[in-house]
């Protein structure tokens, strides 16, 4: 009976590991499904605000950069569209991520110099409009001092080939003057810093025009490559180029330039050419007057001079009075 008996059969199925295949696939496939959504939620959010707010928004993005005046440090956006604690005033305060201390430093200061952002903001304008009409002075100057060394060329013959080198040449960087020599014609006399005659009235009657400009002037003094005589003294064309331009100063100032409108007399000797070419051409020989424009950053510093105005921090300030009541 054993022999009919059937065998026993054990079948094992392997279940498969469906999600072994497809790993994390679909994670990173709702993820940037999250982030499309909340992409068009906040555009949509953007469409829909005030066109107030959107500029608001526009602004910050242009230039984030937002600082305290009196503190230096960064003002931030909170979620009402306020830029900050100063200024504009609207549903929040302003004061999101500032410690207490921070907010109640503020306060202070701007308790102390209310002033100081109507004042900056008066002197940016007035510094745009004063910079505007420098330019066109400067325009005029130029041509009113041509028109005077053609006159003088006119009625003095001798100054006519000495006038003809000459140079006045308007940019928008300024107005530059250069007295050039050649072989002919020269307004030093040879080898020194002794200004001739003619060179002195020229001097003069630019001098009587460019005071009448608020702008600094600057000096420079130029040679050729022509090695000076006797370097074995130490005098080279160094001092040479620098006391040719200082001698020029002297004339210019008695002449009718206001006091401290000279910024700078430099000699360069032979190291800015006029004629690269031939560095031995008496054309690089000469002196250059250089009146910059007026930048409106400068013409701002120079109130906030003239008015004596001092941004001084509260601490800094009641430091100071300290360390002078300790000295007395």
């Amino acid at each position: 009976m054993a022999e009919h008996e059937q065998p026993i059969i054990i079948k094992k199925k392997k279940k498969g590991g469906h999600g072994g295949h497809h790993g994390g696939a679909w994670k990173v496939a709702y993820a940037d499904f999250v982030t499309a959504m909340m992409a068009f939620f906040l555009v949509m959010w953007i469409l829909g605000l005030a066109p107030e707010s959107k500029t608001k928004i526009a602004s910050f993005f242009k230039d984030p950069g937002v600082f305290s005046f009196a503190t230096g440090k960064q003002l931030p956006l909170d979620l009402q569209l306020v830029a900050g604690s100063k200024g504009n005033q609207g549903n929040g305060n302003g004061t999101i991520g500032l410690m207490p201390s921070d907010i109640e430093q503020d306060n202070q200061l701007e308790a102390s110099y209310p002033q100081i952002d109507s004042l900056l903001k008066q002197l940016k304008k007035e510094a745009i409009r004063d910079s505007i009409e420098g330019a066109k002075k400067i325009d005029e100057v130029s041509q009113k001092l041509q028109q005077d060394l053609n006159d003088m060329a006119k009625q003095d013959i001798q100054l006519q080939q000495l006038l003809s080198n000459v140079q006045v040449i308007v940019s928008p960087e300024g107005l530059k003057i250069e007295l050039i020599e050649t072989k002919e014609t020269v307004f030093f006399e040879v080898g020194s810093t002794i200004l001739t005659k003619s060179a002195i009235k020229i001097l003069q009657q630019v001098g009587s025009e460019v005071g009448k400009l608020e702008n600094h002037i600057a000096l420079e003094g130029h040679t050729d490559s022509r090695s000076y005589p006797g370097t074995k003294s130490g005098y080279s064309n160094w001092e040479l180029s620098a006391e040719r331009a200082n001698a020029a100063r002297r004339i210019l100032e008695t002449s009718g330039l206001w006091s401290g409108q000279v910024n700078s007399v430099t000699g360069y000797a032979d190291r800015k050419l006029r004629n690269n070419a031939n560095p031995f051409d008496p054309s690089n020989r000469r002196v250059t007057i250089v009146i910059p424009q007026m930048k409106p950053d400068e013409i701002v510093n120079d109130k906030l001079k003239q008015r004596s105005i001092e941004l001084k921090h509260p601490a800094e300030e009641h430091q100071q009075n300290s360390e002078s009541k300790t000295h007395h």
